[in-house]
């Protein structure tokens, strides 16, 4: 999708941090962005911003653990801005503790944000785009999603279902003129550690060896994604490294890894 001047976007988990950038990002670009959170106002300051820069912004505050909500979201969206052009899949959670330390309440939490969450918006939109046989899905995964990282093993399964879903869509819908986007960053400057019980200490040197990234980096990727209709975007070039590594020699690199330190 080389234009995306005119189109309608929709964010998930827009409210801070990586879908807030995102949202500007494709504002920017001239798009008509729709955004999805739990805080009304955090949503309504996205949009307020967004507005500034000429485009339609509309707020909406879902629980986008509660699927139904999902579905109605995305059926608000199409009748206030049209049908959708994008969609952006960035919600998440998970703790980041032993598996056998983990509530049945906190594995199902992260397995339903994102994958649950991404499927149910991705099954609402297809079908549009389909018919005008034009779109692009983008699915945020992180490098738990491509590297067998311990101690978040839901966390760890969900976002590998992500990198499942989207390689999967990408070939189903191939030929179709929907574009789907696997965008995998390294760290992110975000408040996610605070909200989500996730314990950094049991990865002491992850942040020596990939590059702390801020959300308006992120951002610029997910637009390039989309632009360029690239299958897998994975960045830095230091995490694309280690997981070209892990797909070649898994257990050599898991080796290689520990022995760095990145987890205890």
């Amino acid at each position: 999708m080389t234009t995306l001047k005119g189109k309608v976007a929709v964010v998930t988990g827009a409210s801070e941090g990586i879908g807030r950038a995102v949202a500007l990002a494709l504002a920017r670009a001239g798009c008509d962005v729709a955004v999805l959170a739990r805080s009304p106002a955090a949503l309504v300051t996205v949009a307020a911003d967004m507005q500034a820069l000429g485009v339609r912004a509309l707020p909406l505050p879902c629980d986008l653990s509660q699927l139904d909500q999902v579905r109605l979201a995305m059926r608000q969206i199409k009748q206030a801005l049209g049908p959708v052009d994008i969609l952006v899949n960035n919600v998440g959670a998970g703790t980041f503790k032993p598996l056998h330390e983990t509530s049945e309440a906190e594995c199902n939490l992260a397995v339903t944000l994102p994958f649950m969450a991404a499927t149910v918006a991705c099954h609402e939109v297809i079908k549009d785009m389909k018919a005008r046989g034009s779109g692009h899905i983008v699915n945020l995964t992180s490098p738990a999603g491509m590297l067998p990282l311990p101690y978040m093993a839901p966390y760890t399964a969900a976002r590998h279902a992500m990198v499942g879903l989207s390689h999967s869509l990408y070939e189903e819908l191939l030929g179709t003129g929907i574009g789907v986007s696997l965008v995998c960053p390294s760290q992110v400057n975000t408040d996610y550690f605070k909200r989500n019980d996730a314990d950094m200490k049991w990865y002491p040197k992850i942040s020596r060896l990939f590059p702390v990234l801020e959300p308006s980096e992120v951002a610029t990727q997910v637009v390039r994604a989309i632009e360029h209709n690239l299958r897998e975007l994975v960045y830095p070039w230091q995490l694309k490294l280690a997981i070209t590594g892990f797909r070649l020699m898994p257990r050599t690199s898991t080796a290689l890894l520990k022995a760095f330190g990145l987890w205890h």
